[in-house]
Parts: structure tokens; sequence; C-alpha cells
């Protein structure tokens, strides 16, 4: 005789090849360890998925798919012959089946009708992101029992009281690769939607999954509209699936808060909370809801009052969760979960703190669970528990302290946090204000930088009252600040590191010391390629007081401070100020010539200097520039410009600057040059008109050799002189013709 069958499971397969295998993996423990059976329908999964559910089972439904889910789940259904009857989709798979297993090997089973799981729908892919829906997907099996509605499918009536499990199932069905095909698929469940709402205008549950699509598909006013109606559908008479009613008050309040619409929620918010028939799930996310629009009007002791009525509400459930079951719905199901939780606590601990409930305010932030699975934390909430932090004394401020460590370790809060806490600090009227304000901070463990100026001001208030600190955790905290000057000058300025020191009886120069060179270079590369030049020149005054003027860690300061001038400067729209170009590269090249002269033997500087690093032979070369432009042999310079540049190629507006100086300057050498060629000419042309006459009275001395001497000289001063040109070649030829006249005669 076979063994009776317990559990029915069925799945609808559709075409999921990546997900199917997961879904059936899943369940074998279940197959295994219950006497069960699995029925899967075949809604059109193609041959690849169909070989793949072949080898988990011979009973297949073959389903012609018409968009009715419930017809298919029917099948299923019909052909079970378990006692009891599970159902999922193939695009989920159990974590875990090991409580259900329980359920039913322990007998426990018997003393219920119905069984609910979480789905848990995921936000991201990398599964960090999630939301839990408990849904009741498992039902004891009476002839009366059957699926209804062609989407959201559900069973139409349980037997016996419901049990709520723990397990859930993985799915990642509600992620899209677009928000087009998100609208997609909402649109496209609105449609049989609004068929099964016109065919049952009085059914509650169609009206709820409408308007959560509608809200999916960010149609907010579509879903406030059919919200409203189902409201006033309920007022004038009798409705089906009473039990969604209450899910539309909320979804009133939500969507006027996610409006921004916050007295409109308030008020509606009111009258709800007021209503019977409004369930407790339903209440508590609405009060949850006002908390937050209270806290938006600037009204602390109404946003207390919501809150403390929802925690009322959660430590309920808390206590008795499956007397809450039957008020879930897909818009309420998250009413006590991290994320709502969060928005509604977090205005209560802001406006707690504010009214002096300290003490509220540090048991609500532990009922929040932050670092476990939060996915929200109110902004103003972190802001006041930083900012109040200095006002607190004994256990208080121990609890502030933990609420500060535990949001600094959520990502999207840590920076804002930080930030908080510096401008609170900041908030001093002197130094030692600052100090007193950041000390209060000392039982933080925060990883940020800024607990390094914590810790020495917790030491220098220790040291001014005469208390004993840790010295050497002082000087470790200084050292690690000038060890990555870049991402803190500003901050050690605001709190004048140099001066605490001093106040402190630490010697500055010999921390400064104590960081190696090369720490020192990179760190100050970092700085000057993003800091603003009245900070620059801040701390140049403070260094020049601190070190000697042939330290090296000076002597590199000075080289950038001067070269970043030069490059601000020249980069400056409008005119630029040739002497503080001048002056910041003249800086540079001294000392970067001096530090190289304490580091290079003689002959290594004068013999091979293409050892040296690129920003040293710069600087040479810049020494050779200044020479050349001296001597006003700009041609040269211009090379050597060019040479420059390859060096160093940051310094883009210095040399786009040099070439244009340059370039005006040996304009400037041309003219004067052609103006001297042209004074000249003026000079030799007069000269022209009197040797000119010369020549005529030599010819009509008969003196024409002597006169032909004279024109070819005066040729070669005034090249070109058709005049002159022309006597030469009249007196050549008077000369020929004599001399073959004489020789004929002869």
């Amino acid at each position: 005789m076979s063994k009776k069958i317990l559990l029915t499971i069925s799945i609808l397969i559709s075409n999921r090849p990546d997900t199917v295998r997961k879904c059936l993996d899943s369940i074998q423990p279940l197959l295994e360890a219950v006497p069960s059976e699995l029925i899967l329908t075949d809604t059109g999964c193609g041959e690849q998925v169909r070989s793949i559910i072949e080898e988990y089972t011979d009973h297949i439904i073959n389903f012609k798919w018409c968009n009715d889910f419930s017809k298919a789940r029917n099948v299923g259904l019909k052909q079970a012959k378990g006692k009891w009857f599970l159902f999922l989709d193939d695009d989920e798979w159990f974590e875990d089946v090991t409580e259900i297993i329980e359920f039913f090997n322990s007998g426990e089973y018997k003393h219920y009708g119905l069984g609910a799981y979480y789905q848990r729908n995921y936000a991201n892919r990398e599964g960090t992101l999630y939301s839990d829906l408990l849904v009741g997907r498992m039902t004891q099996v009476t002839p009366e029992v059957k699926f209804v509605y062609s989407i959201h499918e559900c069973f139409n009536l349980t037997v016996g009281k419901p049990k709520k499990f723990k397990a859930f199932v993985h799915h990642y069905g509600y992620l899209y690769d677009s928000e087009e095909e998100r609208r997609a698929h909402a649109a496209r469940n609105i449609v049989p939607l609004l068929k099964e709402h016109k065919a049952s205008p009085r059914n509650m549950k169609h009206i709820l999954q409408l308007v959560q699509e509608y809200s999916v598909n960010d149609e907010w006013e579509k879903s406030l509209e059919y919200s409203l109606k189902g409201i006033e559908t309920a007022e004038s008479g009798p409705i089906e699936d009473g039990f969604c009613l209450s899910s539309l008050y909320a979804n009133v309040v939500s969507l006027y808060m996610e409006k921004w619409r916050f007295e409109a929620a308030i008020e509606a918010g009111e009258k709800y909370l007021q209503l019977e028939w409004v369930d407790p799930m339903a209440k508590a996310l609405i009060a949850g809801k006002l908390a937050d629009g209270y806290m938006r009007t600037e009204k602390p002791e109404k946003s207390f009052e919501k809150a403390e009525f929802y925690w009322k509400r959660f430590q309920e459930f808390q206590e008795d969760e499956e007397s809450y079951m039957g008020y879930i719905t897909n818009l309420t199901c998250g009413c006590f979960e991290p994320f709502n939780r969060c928005v509604a606590l977090g205005n209560g601990i802001h406006a707690a703190i504010l009214l002096g409930r300290d003490d509220v305010a540090w048991e609500w932030f532990q009922a929040m669970e932050i670092g476990k699975h939060t996915l929200y934390i109110e902004p103003e909430m972190s802001k006041v528990i930083a900012e109040k932090l200095p006002e607190k004394g004994g256990e208080t401020r121990e609890h502030f302290a933990k609420m500060c460590d535990l949001l600094s370790k959520h990502w999207e809060r840590k920076d804002f946090l930080y930030s908080v806490i510096v401008v609170r600090c900041g908030q001093g009227d002197t130094l030692e204000e600052k100090l007193r304000l950041a000390a209060a901070y000392r039982d933080c463990e925060m990883d940020h930088v800024f607990m390094k100026i914590v810790k020495l001001a917790d030491a220098f208030c220790r040291h001014q009252a005469g208390e004993k600190y840790d010295r050497e955790e002082a000087e470790q905290a200084v050292y690690f600040l000038w060890e990555h000057l870049s991402q803190n000058m500003k901050m050690m300025r605001d709190y004048d590191i140099l001066e605490l020191e001093r106040k402190m009886g630490m010697d500055p120069a010999a921390c400064l010391q104590r960081i190696p060179y090369y720490v020192w270079q990179r760190e100050l590369t970092a700085y000057y390629g993003k800091c603003v030049r009245e900070e620059a020149t801040w701390w140049t005054e403070q260094l020049e007081a601190c070190l000697q003027e042939t330290d090296r860690k000076l002597l590199l300061w000075y080289a950038y401070y001067g070269i970043y001038g030069a490059i601000k400067e020249a980069d400056t729209e409008g005119s630029v100020s040739t002497d503080a170009v001048l002056a910041g590269v003249r800086r540079y090249v001294e000392s970067r010539i001096c530090l190289c002269e304490q580091i290079y033997r003689p002959e290594i500087l004068q013999d091979c200097q293409d050892v040296l690093s690129e920003e040293d032979q710069a600087a040479y070369k810049l020494l050779e520039l200044q020479r050349q432009i001296n001597g006003t042999e700009y041609a040269k310079a211009v090379k050597t410009v060019k040479i420059i540049k390859n060096l160093l190629p940051g310094l883009k507006p210095v040399i786009k600057w040099y070439l244009t100086w340059l370039s005006e300057r040996m304009k400037e050498q041309e003219e004067k040059e052609n103006q001297e060629k042209r004074q000249v000419a003026g000079e030799m042309q007069v000269l022209a008109v009197g040797v000119k006459l010369k020549i005529r009275q030599l010819v009509a001395a008969g003196s024409t050799q002597a006169a032909l001497e004279v024109a070819r000289q005066l040729n070669a001063l005034v090249p070109g002189d058709e005049e002159v040109e022309q006597l030469i070649e009249k007196l050549e030829t008077q000369i020929a013709e004599a001399s073959s006249s004489a020789g004929q005669n002869s």
C-alpha cells in the first residue's frame, strides 16, 4: 500500500532557463523528507527548459497560456493528491526548507490551515538591497479551495489559523534592465487589473493591486484617484476582500507624503487614525508617515506622538506576529521592516532629542538595528545626534557616542555625519573652545581622520586641567596629520596645529623632521594640486616661523609655493603680472638649486645634470632661461622653454606665458632692428646725393676711371639704386669704347 501524500508542490513553468534549476533544486530536500509530489505546469517553456524539468518529474501538465494565472494554477490544484498544497514560481528559490520540513514531520501542520513564508524581493543584482513580502503560498486542501483572479492570483479561502514561517525564497523578478522595461511591465499588469475591477468594482483587492501598479509606474495621481474611489466605494455599501481597504487609507497618506503635500497627509492621516475599521498595521504605517510629516512641518511634539504610536504597534507585532498576519497586504507588508521602521523611528528620535527625551531616543535607536540591515537613515536625525553630543554628559553622552559610531558605519551617512561634527566643532569662537567641543567626541570610535583632532583636543583639555593624558598617542596623532597633510591642511589650519603643539609643550620642528623627505614631497605634490592660494600663503608664514631657512622641507615648500604662485598668476584671466610670474619662478629656481647643492656633489651639478630629477633639471634650465632673457637671446630662450615644457608638463600656463612674452620681445627686437636699418638707409641716401655729384664732376673733368670706381663703391652702399647702376653701366661703356679706339689708332 502506497504512502499517503502529505504535500503537493506545484510550479508554473515558463521560459526561464537561468532560474528554473535553482527553483527545483531548492525544494528537493522537502520532497525527499516529506511524503510529497511535484506537479509542473508547462505554460510554454520551450525545448531547453522542458528538457531541464523532465529531469525532476514526469508529472508535467501542458497548458496553453491564456493570460489567466488562476486558471493555470487551478490545473495543478485539481490534480493534487496532497493534504496540503504549496505553490511558487520558477524565478524564485528557497534559501532553506528545514523549517517547513519540521512543520510537517512534527505534526504541527494539523493545527493550521494556511502557511505563509517570505518572498525576498531584491532591489539590486548584488542582492544587498531587498524587501521581504509575507506571502500565503501554502494551504490545507479542501474541495472549496481554488485560485481566484487572473493576475495576482490567490486562494479564495483558508481553513484554520495561519502559520508564519521565517523561511524565504529569493526573487529577482522585479529587477529590470531599464526604466522603460519596468514601466512596460507595470502597464501590462494594469490592463487585466482594470478588467477585473470593471467586473467587480466593489472588490478592494483589485483596487489595491491597481493602485500599487500605478505607483510602480510613477502614476501617482492615478494611484491616489483609485485609492480615494475605493474608500468612497467602501463607505457606500458592502465590499469584497475588505481586508485590503485599510491599505488604501495608508496609501493615500503615503502618496501625499511622496508628493511633499505634508499638510494634506497630516489632515487625512489624523482622520484615518480615528476610524475603527482601519486595522492596526495600516494605522502604524500611517502614524510612521505622519511622524515624518510633522517633522517636516516643524512640529516635533506631534512627530514624537505619532512615532510613539508606531512604536507601540511595533512592540505588539513583535510579541505576537501571527495576530498581524491578517492585516498584511502588498502595501502594508513593509510597515515594520527596516526601511519604514527607520523612517518612523528616525523622525521620532529627532523629535525626542529636541524635546529632551534622550532615554526614548536611545531605546528607539536600538530598535532601528542600524548596521544590521538598515536601508535608510534620516539625515536630520543623524545631524541632531551629532550636534547635541557635546551638550550631553555621563551615560547619555555614551549613548550619543554609540549612535554616532553606528551611523558612521553606514556608507550613505558617513561623510554627512563627519561634516556635521566638523561644523559643530568649528562653531567655537576661540581655538580653546573649538578644542573643547572636539574633545566631547572622545568616546566615539569612528574611523575618520577628524578623530585625530579629537584625540589631540582631548589631550589638550586634559593637559590644561593638569590631568594625565597619553602623550605618545597625541604625538602620533600629530605625526599622522602631517604625514597625510595633502588631505588635512585645511583642518590643521582650522585647529592651528603648530600652535596647538606649542601649547602642549611639543616641538613642531622636531615632529616635522620625523617625516621622511619622500613623504613630504609626495604630499606637497598632492596638496599643491588642489590648494587655495590664501591658505598656502598662511602655511608659508607658519612654516617660516617654525623651520630654519636652509631646512630641506622648507626649501621644498618654497619651491612648490613659488611655482604654484607663478602658475596661478600666469593662468589668470585678463592682465598678468610679469613681476609675480617671474618672482614665483625665481623662488622655485633658488629653492630647488639650494636643495641640489645640499644633496649632490659639485661635480655632479657641473657635469652630470642629466641624472637629476626632472624638477631639478627644470630649475637649472629656468636659470639658463633667465640668463638668456637678460642677454636678449630670445631665440635661444624659446628653445629652452620648449625643453622645460618636456621636463615639467604641469607648467603649461607658465610655458604659455613665457612663449607669449618672448614672442612679444622678439617682435620688439625685430622692429628695433628694422628701424635702425631704415635710419641707416636714409642717411645713406643723403650721402648718395653728394657722391653722385662728385661722380659727375669727375666725368666732366675727364676722370672716367676714377668716376667708375666711386660709382661702384656707392652701389655697394646703396644697392638697388637705379641711377647709380645706370651710371656704372654708362661709365663702363665709355671706358670700353675709349680702349677700343686707342687700339685701332696704334
